[in-house]
């Protein structure tokens, strides 16, 4: 949890370097392709220490993702076309360049679980390997978190796990389907295909599909925009059983530079989302995420 804080911590300090130099004004185009060539330095930088092993696979990737973050940034504050293409093209290319984390039987390029596994283990230890379990979760990216559930809590023949994703990386107004084959060649690995459910779309528009109090647990980890939390918060409320588990993550992440509703920024929305449940939602924990059990 502390590693995400301090990740998001370096993209802040990059992305500010970044706009120091630019004068603090939106870059250029000019500008940008400056950028765009630290980002290069900086990548063949890490790559060369991880040939070397002064880094390992870890660490090297999450230097990447603090360079995409620092990116991400620059398009919130309002870059223009073609500057925004040149850097979502830029986030692209360190995405796809991650070489995967030693792992024998999945492909993933980032662990943000293993520092949840204890407490996911703990909230929901009355669900593991217990018959018809159904589960959701919504926002999926390569699949660890999917995979843990199948592998920890949803082991019962009988239970059911319905995903909910975009499976899309923005390149301004091109979305690309970069995660979806390597989510399901993650999910194929866990010999438990056939329980899971894909669904392909924005969540605020699958969600509403989906049958209400129909959950024992669910998992949101989607857009982090403060509106589309928002959404997804009352939505998935929705579709939980008495005594479910909702657990948010990235509830600790303020990644503001967008105003209003377009920050990213989990917390904000869902400090005025638990309030409304009154004695109808029990805080479980609050940290880099929020967990709650509905009354």
């Amino acid at each position: 949890m502390e590693k995400q804080r301090d990740l998001a911590d370096e993209a802040r300090e990059l992305h500010q370097g970044w706009l120091a130099a630019c004068g603090g004004e939106r870059p250029s185009v000019e500008q940008t392709k400056a950028i765009i060539a630290d980002v290069d330095a900086r990548a063949a930088k890490l790559g060369a220490k991880l040939a070397d092993g002064t880094i390992a696979v870890a660490a090297h990737n999450e230097g990447r993702f603090v360079m995409t973050m620092a990116l991400r940034r620059l398009i919130d504050g309002g870059a223009e076309e073609p500057a925004a293409r040149r850097i979502a093209r830029a986030m692209l290319d360190l995405y796809v360049d991650c070489p995967p984390l030693p792992d024998s039987k999945y492909r993933f390029t980032f662990d943000w679980v293993s520092a949840q596994a204890a407490a996911w283990a703990a909230e929901l230890a009355h669900l593991a390997g217990q018959p018809g379990v159904s589960a959701l979760e919504v926002g999926c990216y390569e699949g660890r978190s999917t995979c843990w559930w199948l592998d920890h809590v949803l082991t019962h023949p009988t239970s059911r796990l319905t995903c909910v994703d975009g499976f899309a990386v923005p390149m301004a107004s091109v979305l690309l389907r970069h995660f979806e084959p390597i989510f399901d060649a993650n999910v194929a690995a866990t010999g438990a295909a056939n329980r899971v459910s894909k669904l392909v779309g924005p969540s605020q528009v699958v969600l509403r599909t989906l049958p209400a109090s129909s959950f024992d647990f669910a998992y949101v980890d989607a857009s982090h925009k403060v509106g589309d939390v928002l959404q997804d918060a009352v939505l998935t409320w929705g579709l939980l059983k008495p005594g479910g588990i909702a657990i948010f993550d990235d509830y600790g992440l303020v990644d503001d530079v967008a105003p209003g509703l377009q920050a990213r920024a989990p917390a904000r929305a869902l400090d005025a989302f638990v309030p409304l449940l009154g004695e109808t939602a029990e805080v479980l924990r609050r940290d880099w995420q929020l967990v709650l059990r509905k009354a």
